[in-house]
């Protein structure tokens, strides 16, 4: 049974001590949150002591791991106290703004050999796992193009994500999703090119992003984290190659979990009338990510996102930002 401590109690904290729950051999042991009363609340819910500091849970509870569910900013900090303290460390996307801060917190985990692992969750939403399987089989034949769109009004849960030495804005916070699941399906690019808009608190809220390997594969990312009036929060996947095209689109309300989700996910083959319409079974992505992690922990394994995976992402979100800053394309 491993013995888990949260970090944080906003949106993917809750989302997480629910996770939990679906998944046998783990034991949520304490919660740890700097407001009582957010704290105090979430700790009832998982059924475990409240902590006001890491420090604090990690002199009354024997923890095996620490799931870190902060802003940003704070990511560096916990995930070394973990470290130090031999507890293997899952840390929230993103995970953090610089390679140099992940360096120390990637050797605190190795030099205490502990597990680290980045929680990009995206890998494990139900129908881009089926996208990734159409792509690795070749159903998509020789890509064309692949676009990408992730967009949603700006967050009313925290203050936080407006600052962009805490947050980093949209171009740190949703386009990582897009840009690691491209990652986990093709790689390194080589080179990559941006423009976007910045907020007037220094955030780049909306960001386009072009992508190429050297396959000759291209990709876009669109991403924006401060959509005006009532837009609903929008999800599209569009792959075409010379065998075929394959188009995924979610509509949901305010965030993914409000309102009424609508969802068209279709394949349409080359040489063929018919369109497929295709059915996913649905699973909860944070179950299947954590259990993932913690299967890995159990049988001694690497982590399914190891840790230099996650430094390459942020070496391509790094370029992107270079490349919206300094008007230019970045080679990889």
């Amino acid at each position: 049974m491993l013995k888990i401590l949260i970090i944080g109690t906003g949106y993917i904290g809750l989302s997480h001590i629910a996770a939990y729950k679906q998944i046998s051999d783990t034991q949520v042991v304490g919660i740890i949150d700097r407001n009582p009363e957010a704290g105090t609340k979430a700790a009832i819910e998982a059924e475990c002591n409240y902590y006001s500091s890491l420090t604090e849970a990690l002199t009354n509870e024997t923890a095996d791991f620490v799931d870190v569910c902060l802003p940003t900013y704070l990511h560096e900090e916990y995930v070394i106290e973990a470290a130090n303290a031999k507890c293997h460390v899952l840390c929230e996307k993103p995970v953090t703004f610089s390679l140099e801060s992940f360096d120390r917190m990637a050797n605190a985990c190795k030099n205490n050999g502990v597990r680290f692992m980045v929680g990009q969750v995206a890998r494990w939403w139900p129908e881009f796992e089926v996208i990734k399987e159409y792509i690795q089989n070749d159903k998509l034949g020789k890509i064309h193009m692949i676009y990408e769109k992730r967009l949603a009004q700006h967050p009313n849960w925290a203050t936080w994500h407006r600052d962009p030495e805490k947050s980093g804005g949209g171009l740190y916070d949703i386009n990582i999703h897009d840009i690691d699941f491209l990652y986990s399906i093709f790689g390194m690019p080589v080179r990559v090119y941006s423009t976007g808009w910045k907020s007037s608190t220094g955030c780049w809220n909306h960001v386009s992003t072009s992508l190429t390997w050297a396959d000759g594969t291209n990709a876009v990312c669109e991403t924006a984290l401060e959509m005006t009036g009532n837009f609903p929060f929008t999800i599209e996947f569009r792959g075409s190659g010379d065998k075929g095209t394959l188009n995924y689109m979610l509509t949901a309300g305010f965030n993914i979990k409000d309102g009424e989700q609508g969802s068209s996910f279709k394949y349409y083959p080359v040489g063929e009338e018919k369109i497929e319409s295709l059915e996913v079974k649905q699973t909860d992505m944070f179950v299947s990510e954590i259990a993932a992690y913690v299967s890995a922990i159990i049988e001694n394994k690497p982590t399914p996102i190891p840790p230099d995976q996650s430094r390459e992402v942020l070496e391509i979100i790094l370029a992107s930002k270079r490349s919206l800053e300094e008007l230019c394309v970045v080679d990889l």
